[in-house]
């Protein structure tokens, strides 16, 4: 693996990210064997990955990050979150909370500082309006008001910014068009976009919804989630035979072609997906995870090994669909 990672820039932040980085999701001690996630960070940065993501919310990714990172000099870009607590009591709307939680985050990581803090699932209705305890899960909806800075997790973002612990503010989330109206709406500035799940082998909502916008405002993006966390990791033949509850027929259409797409030229799905999502230059960084050190090689082979022909890439795209996500979610 001699050829360098290519690097992009993240919109007005002016940083030089890896075009692939590393999703802290899997480097944690429940998703791997003891020790392995450490080898990971430390493996992706031998070989060249600037870019580590990670939240509170990934069990104990911050605490493995903290280790594998405590003693290197290299330079890389950490980012990480805050918020999402559970649903029902969660402490969405206190300010105090957001310290105590980001106090443990900097003993995690042990660090004082990061590169990049997000608001995790910025697209959920509690951060930002009131609602009655216990609560059921709810997106924001797309056509209603809310007082995006006057949130409490919005105060929080600017304490932070103020007290220099983050060099840049961010937003994650898993719907594009509602990520796309907190930037519309919300002065508190914003300098990277997080979306996940929103651009794939199959989903096509992030370039339609979030990227015009992102563009005109210079966010930078990341893309988190490229193979929905499993759903296009590996061939499921059972799916296209008997689908789950989650695929309509359209989307078994769909799968179906991929997979033949996958068994004629032999590459992995995650090939696929990785030198497909590549191409597109709208994004600066797109973050899978890796719970072994192979993953984690794999990965940055598939990013050095450049661009799809020209034909294969066309039918990929040809894939790609738009899915219609429902403002509200039963709990």
């Amino acid at each position: 693996m001699t050829t360098p990672i290519a690097r992009r820039r993240l919109g007005r932040t002016g940083l030089q990210v890896t075009e692939l980085g590393l999703g802290g999701v899997f480097v944690r001690t429940a998703a791997t064997v003891p020790g392995e996630g450490v080898r990971v960070v430390q493996r992706a940065l031998e070989l060249g990955v600037n870019y580590l993501d990670t939240s509170p919310l990934y069990g104990d990714s911050q605490q493995v990050l903290g280790e594998a990172l405590q003693d290197v000099t290299a330079p890389y870009l950490l980012g990480t979150k805050c918020g999402r607590w559970e649903w029902e009591t969660g402490p969405y709307r206190s300010l105090d909370a957001f310290k105590r939680q980001f106090e443990q985050t900097l003993r995690d990581l042990r660090r004082d500082e990061f590169d990049i803090l997000y608001i995790h699932e910025a697209d959920w209705a509690p951060y930002w309006t009131d609602m009655s305890v216990p609560r059921t899960i709810q997106f924001l909806e797309p056509d209603a008001e809310y007082d995006f800075d006057g949130a409490p997790v919005a105060a929080f973002l600017r304490w932070v910014k103020d007290q220099r612990m983050t060099r840049f503010l961010g937003i994650s989330g898993n719907n594009a068009h509602l990520l796309a109206k907190v930037l519309r709406e919300m002065e508190t500035p914003i300098d990277v976009v997080l979306t996940a799940f929103q651009y794939s082998l199959l989903w096509r909502n992030a370039p339609r919804d979030l990227f015009p916008l992102a563009a005109e405002l210079d966010v930078g993006v990341v893309l988190g989630a490229p193979l929905q966390q499993g759903r296009l990791a590996q061939v499921y033949p059972e799916w296209v035979r008997t689908p789950p509850d989650w695929m309509d027929e359209d989307l078994r259409a769909r799968y179906e072609r991929l997979y033949a797409i996958q068994a004629e030229t032999g590459l992995s799905l995650a090939e696929l997906a990785i030198r497909f999502l590549l191409r597109d230059r709208r994004f600066a960084s797109v973050i899978p995870g890796a719970a072994s050190i192979e993953q984690i090689e794999e990965n940055v082979r598939c990013a050095t090994a450049g661009p799809l022909p020209d034909e294969l890439h066309a039918r990929l795209d040809a894939l790609g669909r738009v899915f219609v996500q429902e403002p509200r979610l039963k709990g």
